[in-house]
Protein backbone atom coordinates (compact mmCIF):
# COMPACT_ATOMS: atom_id res chain seq x y z
CA UNK A 1 0.00 0.00 0.00
CA UNK A 2 1.50 3.37 -1.30
CA UNK A 3 -0.17 6.80 -0.44
CA UNK A 4 0.74 10.90 -0.45
CA UNK A 5 -0.84 12.95 1.79
CA UNK A 6 -0.80 16.69 2.37
CA UNK A 7 -0.54 17.41 5.79
CA UNK A 8 -1.32 21.19 7.80
CA UNK A 9 -0.73 22.21 11.23
CA UNK A 10 -0.91 26.10 12.86
CA UNK A 11 1.04 25.17 16.75
CA UNK A 12 -0.33 27.26 19.74
CA UNK A 13 3.37 29.65 19.17
CA UNK A 14 1.90 31.08 16.00
CA UNK A 15 4.73 30.59 14.37
CA UNK A 16 3.32 29.69 10.75
CA UNK A 17 0.95 27.36 8.83
CA UNK A 18 3.20 24.32 8.63
CA UNK A 19 2.58 22.12 4.66
CA UNK A 20 4.12 18.91 4.43
CA UNK A 21 3.66 16.45 1.46
CA UNK A 22 4.81 12.54 2.58
CA UNK A 23 4.77 9.37 1.03
CA UNK A 24 3.68 6.26 3.09
CA UNK A 25 4.03 2.80 2.57
CA UNK A 26 3.66 -0.40 4.26
CA UNK A 27 5.29 -3.40 3.28
CA UNK A 28 5.19 -5.18 6.35
CA UNK A 29 5.68 -1.94 8.16
CA UNK A 30 5.05 1.27 7.99
CA UNK A 31 7.89 3.82 6.64
CA UNK A 32 7.43 7.59 5.21
CA UNK A 33 9.40 10.00 3.49
CA UNK A 34 8.84 13.83 3.55
CA UNK A 35 8.74 15.00 -0.04
CA UNK A 36 8.11 18.39 -0.20
CA UNK A 37 7.70 20.90 3.40
CA UNK A 38 7.44 24.36 3.96
CA UNK A 39 6.23 26.80 6.62
CA UNK A 40 4.07 29.69 5.72
CA UNK A 41 4.38 32.85 8.22
CA UNK A 42 1.21 34.46 9.41
CA UNK A 43 0.40 38.06 8.22
CA UNK A 44 -0.18 40.19 11.39
CA UNK A 45 -3.52 40.65 10.55
CA UNK A 46 -4.11 36.54 10.58
CA UNK A 47 -1.66 35.98 13.67
CA UNK A 48 -3.96 39.13 15.27
CA UNK A 49 -7.24 36.95 14.68
CA UNK A 50 -5.84 33.33 15.66
CA UNK A 51 -4.41 34.96 18.91
CA UNK A 52 -7.91 36.84 19.57
CA UNK A 53 -9.90 34.11 18.43
CA UNK A 54 -10.63 32.93 22.06
CA UNK A 55 -11.77 36.44 22.61
CA UNK A 56 -15.09 36.19 20.04
CA UNK A 57 -18.93 35.53 20.52
CA UNK A 58 -20.08 32.68 18.90
CA UNK A 59 -21.03 33.65 16.13
CA UNK A 60 -17.96 35.67 15.46
CA UNK A 61 -16.12 32.42 15.61
CA UNK A 62 -17.76 30.21 13.44
CA UNK A 63 -16.97 33.04 10.63
CA UNK A 64 -13.68 32.95 11.83
CA UNK A 65 -13.93 28.82 11.23
CA UNK A 66 -15.05 29.53 7.63
CA UNK A 67 -12.90 32.25 6.56
CA UNK A 68 -9.57 30.20 8.34
CA UNK A 69 -10.74 27.02 6.18
CA UNK A 70 -10.77 28.94 2.83
CA UNK A 71 -7.61 30.27 3.65
CA UNK A 72 -6.12 26.90 4.12
CA UNK A 73 -7.73 25.39 1.28
CA UNK A 74 -5.72 28.36 -1.02
CA UNK A 75 -2.49 27.85 0.72
CA UNK A 76 -2.83 23.87 -0.08
CA UNK A 77 -4.17 25.18 -3.52
CA UNK A 78 -0.82 27.27 -4.00
CA UNK A 79 1.59 24.69 -2.69
CA UNK A 80 0.00 22.08 -4.88
CA UNK A 81 0.77 24.63 -8.32
CA UNK A 82 4.38 25.80 -6.72
CA UNK A 83 5.31 22.11 -6.07
CA UNK A 84 3.33 20.53 -9.13
CA UNK A 85 1.88 17.93 -7.08
CA UNK A 86 -0.20 15.30 -8.89
CA UNK A 87 -0.62 12.52 -7.01
CA UNK A 88 -2.19 13.98 -3.70
CA UNK A 89 -4.47 11.23 -2.05
CA UNK A 90 -5.80 13.04 0.70
CA UNK A 91 -5.27 15.94 3.35
CA UNK A 92 -4.65 15.56 6.47
CA UNK A 93 -5.46 19.58 8.36
CA UNK A 94 -5.70 20.38 12.37
CA UNK A 95 -6.86 23.15 12.12
CA UNK A 96 -5.67 25.52 14.43
CA UNK A 97 -6.60 25.07 18.28
CA UNK A 98 -8.60 27.86 20.02
CA UNK A 99 -10.31 25.95 23.10
CA UNK A 100 -9.12 22.88 24.49
CA UNK A 101 -9.96 22.06 28.03
CA UNK A 102 -10.23 17.72 28.06
CA UNK A 103 -10.95 18.08 31.28
CA UNK A 104 -14.63 19.45 30.53
CA UNK A 105 -14.76 17.09 27.28
CA UNK A 106 -14.44 19.80 24.98
CA UNK A 107 -11.68 21.19 22.08
CA UNK A 108 -12.22 23.08 18.98
CA UNK A 109 -9.85 23.70 16.41
CA UNK A 110 -10.91 26.27 13.36
CA UNK A 111 -10.39 25.88 9.73
CA UNK A 112 -13.55 24.16 8.11
CA UNK A 113 -12.37 21.46 6.34
CA UNK A 114 -15.37 21.46 4.24
CA UNK A 115 -13.75 24.63 2.68
CA UNK A 116 -10.07 23.08 2.20
CA UNK A 117 -12.56 21.06 0.12
CA UNK A 118 -14.48 23.07 -1.98
CA UNK A 119 -10.69 24.70 -2.66
CA UNK A 120 -9.09 21.89 -3.80
CA UNK A 121 -11.58 19.40 -4.56
CA UNK A 122 -9.30 16.32 -2.59
CA UNK A 123 -10.54 14.64 0.25
CA UNK A 124 -10.13 16.15 3.42
CA UNK A 125 -9.58 14.68 6.76
CA UNK A 126 -9.94 16.92 9.82
CA UNK A 127 -11.31 17.04 13.62
CA UNK A 128 -8.82 14.93 15.10
CA UNK A 129 -9.49 15.50 18.58
CA UNK A 130 -13.14 15.97 19.13
CA UNK A 131 -14.06 12.07 19.73
CA UNK A 132 -10.94 11.39 21.35
CA UNK A 133 -11.61 14.08 24.16
CA UNK A 134 -15.11 13.02 24.49
CA UNK A 135 -13.96 9.36 25.45
CA UNK A 136 -12.15 11.08 28.11
CA UNK A 137 -8.57 11.30 26.15
CA UNK A 138 -6.54 14.40 25.69
CA UNK A 139 -7.03 14.97 22.50
CA UNK A 140 -4.06 13.69 20.62
CA UNK A 141 -5.19 10.83 19.23
CA UNK A 142 -3.48 10.27 16.02
CA UNK A 143 0.51 10.90 17.71
CA UNK A 144 0.72 8.11 19.29
CA UNK A 145 -0.84 5.61 17.01
CA UNK A 146 1.91 7.53 14.04
CA UNK A 147 4.86 7.18 16.51
CA UNK A 148 3.60 3.47 17.15
CA UNK A 149 3.86 2.92 13.55
CA UNK A 150 6.58 4.80 12.05
CA UNK A 151 8.87 4.77 15.12
CA UNK A 152 8.44 1.70 16.96
CA UNK A 153 11.85 1.39 17.91
CA UNK A 154 12.14 3.91 19.86
CA UNK A 155 11.05 3.28 23.44
CA UNK A 156 9.27 7.01 23.51
CA UNK A 157 9.14 9.51 21.11
CA UNK A 158 9.12 13.41 22.13
CA UNK A 159 8.01 16.63 20.52
CA UNK A 160 8.93 19.85 20.79
CA UNK A 161 6.32 22.06 19.94
CA UNK A 162 4.15 25.03 21.40
CA UNK A 163 4.28 22.33 24.51
CA UNK A 164 6.33 19.37 24.57
CA UNK A 165 4.50 15.92 24.90
CA UNK A 166 5.53 12.50 24.45
CA UNK A 167 4.40 8.64 23.78
CA UNK A 168 5.44 5.83 24.99
CA UNK A 169 4.46 2.06 25.56
CA UNK A 170 3.87 1.03 29.13
CA UNK A 171 2.48 -2.64 29.70
CA UNK A 172 1.39 -3.22 26.04
CA UNK A 173 -0.15 0.19 26.21
CA UNK A 174 0.17 3.26 24.05
CA UNK A 175 -0.05 6.15 26.24
CA UNK A 176 0.90 9.75 25.60
CA UNK A 177 0.71 13.19 27.35
CA UNK A 178 2.04 16.72 27.47
CA UNK A 179 4.76 17.66 29.71
CA UNK A 180 5.78 21.67 29.69
CA UNK A 181 5.36 24.66 27.20
CA UNK A 182 8.28 24.63 24.93
CA UNK A 183 8.11 27.34 21.90
CA UNK A 184 5.42 29.44 23.25
CA UNK A 185 7.54 30.46 25.98
CA UNK A 186 10.87 30.58 23.62
CA UNK A 187 9.60 32.68 21.29
CA UNK A 188 8.41 35.17 24.03
CA UNK A 189 11.76 35.08 25.07
CA UNK A 190 13.12 35.48 21.67
CA UNK A 191 11.27 38.49 21.01
CA UNK A 192 12.68 40.32 23.65
CA UNK A 193 15.74 40.08 21.45
CA UNK A 194 13.61 41.76 18.81
CA UNK A 195 12.87 38.26 17.03
CA UNK A 196 9.62 36.52 16.37
CA UNK A 197 11.35 33.43 16.82
CA UNK A 198 14.54 31.71 17.63
CA UNK A 199 15.59 30.18 13.85
CA UNK A 200 17.22 27.20 13.97
CA UNK A 201 17.89 27.47 17.03
CA UNK A 202 20.81 30.05 16.43
CA UNK A 203 20.34 32.28 20.23
CA UNK A 204 19.91 29.57 22.42
CA UNK A 205 22.94 27.88 20.62
CA UNK A 206 24.88 30.98 22.29
CA UNK A 207 23.82 29.83 26.25
CA UNK A 208 25.75 28.04 28.61
CA UNK A 209 24.83 24.90 30.72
Amino acid sequence: MVFHAIGLMSGTSLDGLDICFARFENKNSWTFEILKAETLPYSGNWEEKLRNSIYLSAEELLALNSEYGFYLGKAVKNFIKKNQLENVDLIASHGHTVFHQPQKKFTLQIGDGRAIKLETNLPVIYDFRSQDVLMGGNGAPLVPIGDELLFSQYDACLNLGGFSNISLKIKDQRIAFDIAPVNIVLNKLAQKLNKNFDENGDLANRGRN
